[in-house]
């Protein structure tokens, strides 16, 4: 499975990064959120909106999600096919405000909306996907794909994590931030037991200056941290 990060950038500017977005490739190709600066970063890597099989989001705050519109418009110009989107609950609803403020677009977008609930799985191809509800500011999930979990944006708790060793996942917070609804060093370290090796994306500033400091207070506590920038790729 290859993993090539578009995307690890955060809500606000931060070192010309884009926001979130992840693409998984084995024997189909998957989006798994898509914020500002999504289809640049997939046409410098080597791919069009028209090659991707699905979208799964993660939910539906703009730095993960805010460029799906223009992915969905972008395939229609391009005369593409049907692209099924897997989200959490609230995303009928969520599509059908973004089309009542571009009306224009009402019956040429061909997309399809599957929510999901915690604990479900699916395939995508090959690729076996369990959602876990995940501790945001709204409704979310994280996904283990293959094993390896995508945590979109939440707080660290065990249960998270089962059968967990490798994620990529957030660190929005720096020591000492509050865990509620984002993660810091110490509540991730707190509640990751199992993970061995941890992809860390969506920094905020503070963080973002503090990466050498994260990785060696989670290296203590068994945890290889890496911090990739935008279009690394990872093979798994």
């Amino acid at each position: 499975m290859k993993i090539t990060f578009l995307g690890t950038g955060v809500a606000v500017s931060l070192a010309e990064k884009a926001q979130q977005s992840i693409l998984i490739e084995d024997d189909r190709l998957v989006l798994v959120d898509c914020g500002f600066g999504t289809m640049l970063r997939l046409q410098q890597a080597g791919y069009d909106v028209t090659d991707l099989d699905a979208v799964v989001l993660t939910h539906f705050h703009l730095d993960h999600c805010g460029e799906l519109m223009g992915i969905l418009k972008a395939r229609w110009l391009s005369g593409a096919g049907k692209l099924k989107i897997y989200a959490p609950k609230g995303a009928e609803s969520f599509h059908n405000s973004f089309l009542s403020a571009s009306p224009y677009l009402l019956g040429k977008l061909d997309f399809g909306v599957l929510e999901l609930e915690d604990g479900e799985r699916f395939m995508i191809g090959s690729m076996r996907f369990e959602a876990r509800k995940t501790r945001h500011s709204l409704e979310s999930l994280g996904y283990v794909i293959n094993g390896v979990l995508i945590s979109g944006d939440t707080s660290a708790f065990p249960e998270l994590y089962e059968d967990v060793e490798v994620t990529v996942h957030e660190m929005s917070l720096d020591f000492g931030g509050r865990a509620d609804y984002h993660t810091s060093p110490e509540n991730l370290a707190e509640n990751a037991e199992s993970v061995r090796e941890a992809y860390l994306i969506h920094l905020y500033p503070p963080a973002y200056g503090n990466r050498e400091k994260i990785a060696e207070f989670l290296r203590k506590k068994g945890v290889a941290a890496e911090f990739p920038d935008d279009l690394e790729v990872l093979s798994l």
